[in-house]
């Protein structure tokens, strides 16, 4: 029996077919590669947006309550550290308080911190801290040379200042004397600046590719709440990260 060889149409079918073949191949391992590096992009914004989340988060946790305030734009978060806190006998109100210094500064040098008592809050109260004058019932702490002793009385403390109300459950916080804050900027970078005296420097790149819009919902004083919602851009369109920050330090 004689052999058929294929004919010019059969090839050409079969050289169709392959091209079909061809180009859905290389369509789903496109497809394939594009989803694997959105998913990539997207785990590394998600990674990068929680370690910043985080950080706000520790950093918040150590604020004085009163002093946490939001931008009217409410793209930044305002707030001064506290160095410790401890308790008091008698009264501030008529200078006859003895300071009982917290256990963790015992015996060690305590140098530029202001304390306070049942300070008012508010951006309007602290925007210029730690610049004079110092927000009502914030005076300026006594520098202590090490060993610092366990209990300090009103003018060993804070010379000759005042206050005109006392503190719950007699109590008083030493502020560090600068502020923190957490900005985003209108090019999407997430900021962590800090003020010691006149201006805002010493800034710190936290994230990059954050929508430039409302970050910090507001902040509710009654339960010292901050609400936040951080929108990232990625490959695979916006990614909202809504969060709840408790402010939960004891002054």
């Amino acid at each position: 029996m004689k052999a058929r060889g294929f004919t010019l149409i059969e090839l050409v079918i079969v050289l169709v077919l392959i091209g079909i073949s061809a180009i859905f191949s290389t369509r789903f391992i496109a497809d394939m590669a594009a989803g694997y590096v959105g998913t990539a992009e997207r785990g590394q914004a998600l990674a990068g947006a929680r370690f910043a989340m985080e950080r706000i988060k520790r950093e918040l946790s150590l604020a004085y309550s009163p002093s946490v305030y939001v931008s009217d734009d409410q793209r930044c978060v305002s707030f001064v550290p506290v160095l410790a806190s401890g308790k008091y006998n008698g009264l501030v109100t008529d200078k006859s308080a003895t300071f009982i210094v917290p256990l963790v500064l015992q015996e060690k040098t305590i140098e530029d911190v202001n304390l306070a008592v049942r300070a008012d809050s508010g951006e309007t109260v602290w925007k210029d801290y730690p610049q004079q004058p110092l927000p009502s019932n914030v005076v300026e702490f006594e520098d202590q040379a090490a060993p610092a002793l366990p209990s300090l009385t009103f003018s060993q403390a804070v010379g000759s200042a005042s206050f005109d109300r006392e503190g719950l459950g007699k109590r008083y916080v030493l502020l560090q004397r600068r502020q923190v804050r957490f900005c985003l900027d209108n090019q999407g970078e997430l900021w962590r600046e800090k003020k010691e005296d006149a201006d805002w420097s010493d800034k710190t790149l936290m994230l990059t590719n954050v929508i430039p819009n409302t970050l910090f919902t507001g902040y509710y004083e009654s339960s010292q709440l901050l609400v936040m919602s951080m929108s990232l851009q990625t490959r695979d369109g916006e990614l909202v990260l809504p969060s709840q920050i408790q402010v939960i330090y004891e002054p």
